[in-house]
């Protein structure tokens, strides 16, 4: 953030994005679609000067996900919902960028009275989960590595929970609580390839590594609890706005949808569209 340019004092800049998905192999079907929506506001710019040695700034983030499974008459079945403000700080220099701040996310339900298979004759009883992790937040991004027409960036971070909350009716059930969730840590490789003026095409990496104190008897995962997606994507571009076409490939160690704390993984086709 604090490294792209813009003018000093208040709210310089405003960006969005918006990222459609259709999924296929997840745990009950539950990420078939995935519709996110981004906004990031920079409330105020510390520097703008090239001649300063460090640069910055400040942002407002607001995160949407909209998850949904296939199975009703329409082949749109809503089953969840993400939220996620974060107020960062950032700072720049010549090859590395850096922010940290607080963070608030949460996940509710949608239509959880009705069932979530309009086929089944199977009785449904009800069910609630509402998850919130809130708490500080560190990162760090290299500026882009570059080397003939390619380019690539490496980033990490950490998070900490001080609210950690998993609301669940029926209250008895606690199997793969995330009251049990300290923090994290994760880590994001991309690399990219500009193969024409305003068209490039790429790979990106992310992982994160949950930290547990107790996982209250959940399913295992693939050797360890992560969350983990791997994707390659063609971009088409202007000074202002990009479009990705993406195919990626996704994992969670909770599909957060069910009580059971189930590990899915899936494979993806869809959209990204994002400011530059």
């Amino acid at each position: 953030m604090a490294r792209r340019p813009s003018p000093l004092g208040a709210v310089p800049s405003v960006m969005g994005g918006a990222e459609m998905y259709r999924g296929w192999g997840s745990y009950q079907h539950d990420q078939a679609w995935q519709l996110r929506l981004h906004v990031v506001i920079e409330p105020f710019r510390f520097t703008y000067d090239p001649e300063e040695t460090i640069h910055w700034t400040t942002s407002l983030e607001f995160h949407q996900e909209l998850t949904a499974n296939p199975m009703n008459n329409i082949g749109f079945n809503p089953r969840t919902a993400r939220w996620e403000e974060q107020l960062l700080v950032h700072a720049s220099g010549s090859w590395w960028s850096a922010r940290a701040g607080w963070f608030h996310r949460c996940k509710h339900d949608i239509d959880n009275s009705q069932s979530p298979n309009d086929d089944t004759a199977v009785v449904y009883s009800p069910i609630r989960r509402t998850l919130i992790l809130s708490g500080p937040s560190l990162g760090a991004l290299t500026a882009p590595i570059l080397s003939g027409d390619w380019s690539f960036r490496l980033a990490g971070g950490a998070e900490w929970y001080v609210v950690r909350e998993d609301y669940r009716t029926p209250s008895s059930s606690v199997t793969g609580s995330w009251r049990g969730m300290k923090g994290a840590l994760w880590f994001r490789g991309d690399a990219s390839l500009t193969v024409a003026e305003h068209i490039l095409v790429g790979a990106r990496y992310y992982i994160s590594l949950p930290v547990f104190e107790s996982r209250y008897g959940a399913p295992p995962d693939m050797v360890i609890p992560h969350d983990a997606r791997a994707e390659l994507f063609a971009t088409l571009f202007s000074n202002l706005a990009a479009v990705d076409v993406v195919v990626s490939a996704e994992h969670t160690f909770d599909e957060v949808a069910y009580l059971l704390a189930m590990p899915s993984t899936y494979v993806q086709v869809g959209l990204r569209f994002r400011s530059r």
